[in-house]
C-alpha cells in the first residue's frame, strides 16, 4: 500500500495551482499597463481582452516551459502554436538550442481541421502519403505534454491525433488530469479545489487549461476503433493533489 504523502506536501499540493495562477496574472496586469501607459490604449484592457490574455500567456509560458528536444535523431520538428504571441521566443530558442533548421513553428492548434492545411502549407511534403491513404499516418511521434488540457474539443483532437499517428508509431504524453477522487489514491479535497480554481478564472489566465479533463480516458478510447493501443503504460503521479499527471507511452497496433 502506498505511504500517504506528509500533510505539508498536500498543502503545497493544493497551493501548487494558486502559485501558477498568481504568477500568470501578474503577467497579464503587466502586459495590460503596458497597453494602457507605454502604448496608450486606453481601451485594450476592455476592447481587446483576448489579445492581451494571449500575449501575457505567452509570457508567462515561455518562462514556465522547459526547454527544447535536442536528440539528433530526430530529423523535424512541427510544433503547432496557436498563441503567434510566442512564435518570436520560441524561434529564439530553437535558435539557441540548434535545432532552428528542423524546428517548424505552425500557426495552428492540434485539431486536424487547422493542423493538416498548416502541414500542406509548410512545404515539407510531410503529409503525401496521408493524403493518398490516411491509413499510412503522419508522424512517428507525437509528443502531448500540457496541451491536451487546453485544447477546445479534446475527445475529438485526441481521436484525430491518433488518425496521424503512423501504424506503430508512439504518442508520449505528460498532461494533468482530473482528480481521480473515486478511487482510494484520490481525493475528495482536491477534486473540490479543482473546481474552486476553476470558477475564479484558473482556464482564463493559464491560457484555456482545464484542470477537469479526463484526458487518460480519452486516450485510450482513441485507439478503440482498432481495437485498443499495441502498448498502453502510463502512469498516474500524485494522484492526491489538485494537479495530478498521468504520463507515459502508448503505441498504435502495426
Amino acid at each position: 500500500m502506498t505511504t500517504p504523502p506528509p500533510l505539508e506536501d498536500r498543502l503545497k499540493g493544493m497551493l501548487e495551482p494558486a502559485q501558477l495562477m498568481t504568477w500568470a496574472m501578474s503577467h497579464y496586469i503587466r502586459v495590460c499597463a503596458e497597453a494602457v501607459f507605454k502604448k496608450g490604449e486606453i481601451f485594450a484592457p476592455i476592447l481587446q481582452i483576448h489579445r492581451l490574455r494571449d500575449e501575457a500567456f505567452g509570457r508567462f509560458w515561455v518562462e514556465f516551459s522547459n526547454a527544447l528536444l535536442r536528440s539528433p535523431s530526430i530529423s523535424t520538428i512541427y510544433g503547432p502554436k496557436p498563441c503567434t504571441g510566442l512564435h518570436e521566443k520560441l524561434r529564439a530558442k530553437a535558435v539557441a538550442e540548434g535545432i532552428s533548421s528542423k524546428y517548424h513553428i505552425l500557426p495552428c492548434g492540434a485539431a486536424a481541421s487547422q493542423l493538416l492545411p498548416a502541414l500542406r502549407e509548410s512545404g515539407t511534403g510531410v503529409t503525401e502519403a496521408y493524403d493518398s491513404d490516411s491509413r499510412n499516418g503522419i508522424f512517428d511521434t507525437i509528443i502531448c505534454v500540457r496541451v491536451l488540457c487546453s485544447v477546445p474539443e479534446m475527445e475529438r483532437t485526441v481521436n484525430e491525433l491518433y488518425g496521424m499517428l503512423k501504424p506503430g508509431g508512439k504518442l508520449l504524453v505528460t498532461e494533468h488530469v482530473v482528480n481521480p477522487w473515486r478511487t482510494a489514491k484520490g481525493s475528495v479535497l482536491a477534486r473540490v479545489v479543482q473546481s474552486v480554481y476553476q470558477l475564479f478564472g484558473w482556464s482564463f489566465f493559464i491560457g484555456d487549461c482545464a484542470l477537469d479533463r479526463d484526458t487518460e480516458g480519452a486516450l485510450l478510447r482513441a485507439a478503440r476503433v482498432d481495437g485498443g493501443w499495441e502498448v498502453v503504460d502510463l502512469e498516474k503521479n500524485f494522484a492526491w493533489s489538485v494537479m495530478p499527471y498521468v504520463s507515459g507511452t502508448l503505441v498504435k497496433k502495426i
